[in-house]
């Protein structure tokens, strides 16, 4: 029943909240944790963790719970600080991979040859010695590296896999992002207290809750976020079904052109409080989003996919990017559906693979999603923008 205590003890166990600058109020004789990040927030998580449990050498699902905690996420340039208050203080740190990418965690349990980290006083990561953890000692700051983080977790990855020595009954996807999410848990073998705290590394950026690496778009997002194109919403979100609007267009493009200045544009529905004004400006000024009349704009209407391939065409032509065209429409069931005026905005960008021709439709009055703006972004960045 050991194994069952131990999952019950993180089921029920506080998932805590580590602070950037602030220590966490910690139960007496146990430890301060601190990170320190360029980026780091803290986000509601419903985790779904199936039990292994090592049943005649190898390890057995043993039973899946689900249960809330809050995930602190970190940049991967983060540290981390642990202080124990007094003696008797050990940290070991656990992972919760996601083999197969199918959303459920994988927590493996071996009361009798543990499969945790625990940190040594030299501030490593490795398996826990035969004669038990080693202590921290009360009142020295230990820093936990994400390089070391990292490094172990890529470990714990490949032990889970077929050929590994924990290797588990799971069909690996090739698609998943393979870094398991951290529970680190500080201990206190006086007063037998338990801090538990779950992390996650994001690279860069923090990626938006929203966000999925089994989705088809994660890496564009991720780049447009690297490269500061897009932001999320001001609740953690990215929005990726949502449809890009004429103004976020013009942010984006004005951002990947440098945020330059540029004269006012005198467009009654673009006041100059709003946060798309200097963008909208100097998209007017170099002739890639247009108004609909001298003076009106429509910030928030949607952009069809033809109607955003031609400002993206024009955007390339500013920049000097390559502007060959080889594609044939007609080879597209809704060629004719095309509007003249985006003809060869569209060849041009089947030419170069800025979007995608294995459906055999163009869609071309359809609305583009920030997600799919992304995605060609992406790809103009890989075909275009990198090689003019």
């Amino acid at each position: 029943m050991k194994h069952l205590k131990r999952l019950l003890a993180v089921l029920l166990a506080a998932a805590l909240t580590a602070a950037a600058s602030t220590s966490l109020a910690a139960p007496a004789g146990t430890a301060e944790f601190r990170i320190d990040a360029s980026g780091m927030d803290v986000v509601e998580r419903e985790l779904s963790v199936a039990l292994y449990r090592r049943e005649d050498g190898r390890f057995q699902l043993d039973q899946t719970r689900q249960y809330p905690c809050k995930v602190n996420r970190a940049t991967q340039d983060a540290s981390f600080f642990i202080q124990a208050d007094g003696e008797g203080v050990w940290v070991t740190v656990d992972y919760l991979t996601d083999i197969n990418g199918d959303g459920t965690y994988e927590l493996l349990v071996d009361d009798s040859a543990p499969v945790w980290d625990v940190m040594d006083a030299q501030e490593r990561l490795a398996g826990q010695p035969a004669e038990g953890p080693p202590l921290l000692t009360g009142g020295q700051t230990y820093i936990l590296s994400s390089d070391c983080l990292l490094a172990r977790s890529a470990q714990a990855v490949q032990d889970r896999t077929a050929e590994g020595p924990h290797a588990l009954d799971l069909e690996q996807s090739a698609d998943a992002k393979q870094f398991p999410l951290c529970m680190i848990q500080i201990h206190c073998g006086d007063s037998g207290a338990t801090q538990t705290y779950y992390l996650q590394l994001c690279g860069s950026v923090l990626m938006p809750t929203d966000i999925s690496p089994s989705d088809w778009y994660y890496d564009a997002v991720e780049h447009a976020l690297e490269q500061g194109y897009f932001s999320g919403a001001d609740d953690g979100r990215f929005l990726p079904g949502q449809p890009i609007t004429r103004a976020q267009l013009a942010q984006v493009l004005w951002t990947m052109g440098g945020c330059q200045q540029a004269p006012a544009a005198q467009f009654f529905d673009v006041s100059p409080s709003e946060w798309f004004y200097q963008a909208v400006s100097w998209c007017r000024q170099e002739g890639m989003i247009a108004g609909y009349t001298t003076y009106l704009f429509a910030p928030n209407d949607p952009l069809s996919w033809e109607q955003m391939l031609t400002i993206l065409h024009r955007y390339a032509q500013y920049t000097g990017s390559n502007m060959r065209i080889s594609a044939d429409l007609s080879l597209f069931s809704d060629f004719d559906q095309v509007s003249p005026w985006a003809a060869d905005s569209l060849r041009w960008a089947i030419t170069h693979k800025l979007i995608s021709s294995d459906g055999g439709v163009l869609r071309p009055g359809d609305s583009v999603t920030r997600a799919e703006l992304a995605s060609v972004l992406y790809a103009y960045e890989l075909n275009l923008s990198l090689y003019r």
